[in-house]
């Protein structure tokens, strides 16, 4: 008789067994469900999952705790806490990345490394790099660089490239921009025989992009699996550095040859590890946010054709007052615009611009908090010492008690006087501590680009699947995350530019 409490005592063991089993099950569900959408669907997740009244939600990614915050003042904490740090902040993604270097190199632009990021990047593009003593005068004796050189490179890039497209036809405009920032950014910080060997930097660009395009949640989640891009990825970054290291010490030992942008990095007394992580740093950067904000700009300005006619009229203005030879072609023409006027003299592209941003770059950003515990104002949480903190720009700039009608393309928003925004509120560029240290010649090559496709194409948006009347396109926010962004996200994949170049504004 004593058998039967045995068996009674063992089988409810075994559902509270199972219960427990099943209860830890969903809970580790659900937590993984919770982090593929944090890498993922980051947007989706920061925007769905703040209880109502909250600032602050609370999950793990990879096991490692986040909190995720929003509102004004916790803004202000996030972009202003000296111990929250960028570079800390996102190795919670260097697992998928097999060779260490790269998350280093591609994270140099911040706190430690952002100060001498910054001055590598004043050594080659420094509005008052002439010379004015002895000692300046030696250290740039081999070559002066201005910001009128570059502007010519740049803009001698592009006629060349886009001089190979056909007079009309259709484009997708990520792509073709893409290719043209590439070359652009490179040739900025390296020097014309590296991008003139077509094929040495056609086979540096496939590497450059392989890298980027195999870091994807599923890497990251199931790495078992992705063997095979993983072995590409190591193949891609190990070439990159290979080609870089072989490029520098060439120019290294040859003393006879034109001065070219990477030689003044070289004279600095830079090694190869430090040059080699600041162009990948320099090109990730650049090309990255330079044609997504070119790609949306020109399909804006196409479904709002007032501010295309607004600024052909301004780069037609700003030419008759610079550039007196119109038998020149626009190109030549455009890169005798001084500085000051590509700065100063755009303010309806640079209302553009700035609309554009606003629209488009609401990624979720990362910090790691490596100092004591930081409170949230208004107590309702705090950022654990060694914790992530999550922040999506979204919070800012989809929102409708700081933008009016946010979801709207309306650059006149941002004239001077007519709508009240506060420092924090726009964070096309970075804020507080974390400004973009290239603002200056990301925003020219950003005008360079647009100036040029406009005034050389008439153009119009059109989607393969629906080529009449087509709606305003809208951003995968999702896919801002993503290193392959650069790839046609779904929310406009079926955007094409149907081109026609205006012989008349071609000289």
């Amino acid at each position: 008789m004593a058998i039967f409490p045995s068996v009674f005592l063992s089988l409810f063991l075994l559902a509270v067994g199972l219960a427990l089993l099943t209860i830890l099950t969903r809970r580790k569900i659900k937590e993984s469900y919770i982090e593929f959408r944090a890498i993922a669907y980051s947007y989706d997740l920061m925007s769905s999952s703040f209880r109502p009244g909250q600032n602050t939600y609370h999950f793990t990614i990879l096991g490692n705790p986040v909190v995720g915050i929003r509102g004004q003042e916790a803004r202000k904490v996030f972009f202003n806490e000296r111990s929250f740090s960028t570079s800390e902040g996102y190795k919670v993604f260097s697992k998928a990345a097999p060779v260490p270097e790269l998350a280093k190199t591609l994270l140099s632009a911040e706190e430690g490394h952002g100060l001498h990021f910054k001055k590598q990047l004043e050594i080659l593009v420094n509005k008052n790099r002439l010379a004015d003593s002895k000692q300046q005068i030696a250290t740039y004796s081999r070559h002066i660089f201005e910001y009128t050189t570059v502007i010519a490179t740049m803009l001698g890039d592009m006629q060349r490239l886009t001089a190979t497209w056909n007079n009309k036809g259709s484009m997708d405009p990520f792509d073709k921009i893409n290719d043209i920032t590439f070359y652009v950014t490179a040739h900025m910080i390296t020097s014309n025989d590296f991008v003139s060997d077509s094929v040495n930097f056609s086979r540096f660009q496939t590497h450059f992009f392989t890298q980027l395009k195999n870091n994807t949640p599923a890497m990251i989640f199931l790495p078992w699996f992705y063997r095979k891009s993983q072995r590409e990825k190591e193949i891609a970054i190990t070439s990159l550095f290979t080609t870089l290291t072989g490029y520098i010490e060439a120019r290294e030992k040859d003393k006879v040859a034109p001065p070219e942008p990477i030689d003044l990095l070289l004279d600095r007394g830079l090694n190869s590890q430090e040059i080699i992580q600041f162009i990948l740093g320099f090109l990730f950067g650049g090309v990255y946010n330079a044609t997504k904000a070119i790609s949306w700009i020109l399909i804006y300005i196409s479904m709002h054709s007032q501010w295309k006619m607004a600024i052909r009229s301004e780069v037609e203005d700003v030419l008759s007052k610079h550039s007196f030879d119109i038998s020149k072609p626009l190109h030549s023409r455009l890169s005798e615009v001084p500085l000051e006027a590509w700065e100063e003299s755009l303010p309806t592209l640079d209302l553009v611009i700035s609309e554009t941003f606003r629209l488009v770059m609401n990624q979720t950003v990362l910090r790691r908090n490596i100092g004591e515990d930081v409170e949230i104002p208004g107590g309702q949480g705090h950022v654990p010492s060694g914790a992530f903190v999550a922040y999506s720009n979204a919070d800012a700039h989809l929102e409708s008690e700081i933008y009016d009608d946010p979801w709207s393309f309306k650059p006149d928003r941002f004239e001077h006087g007519k709508q009240k925004v506060l420092s924090n509120d726009f964070l096309g560029w970075g804020a507080g501590r974390h400004r973009c240290v290239g603002l200056g010649i990301a925003k020219l090559t950003i005008k360079t680009i647009v100036c040029l496709f406009v005034m050389t194409y008439d153009y119009d948006i059109t989607r393969t699947k629906h080529k009449s009347n087509p709606t305003i396109p809208i951003p995968d926010h999702n896919k801002v995350n993503e290193v392959s962004v650069l790839e046609k996200c779904t929310a406009y994949r079926f955007i094409k530019i149907l081109i026609r170049r205006h012989a008349q504004r071609v000289k």
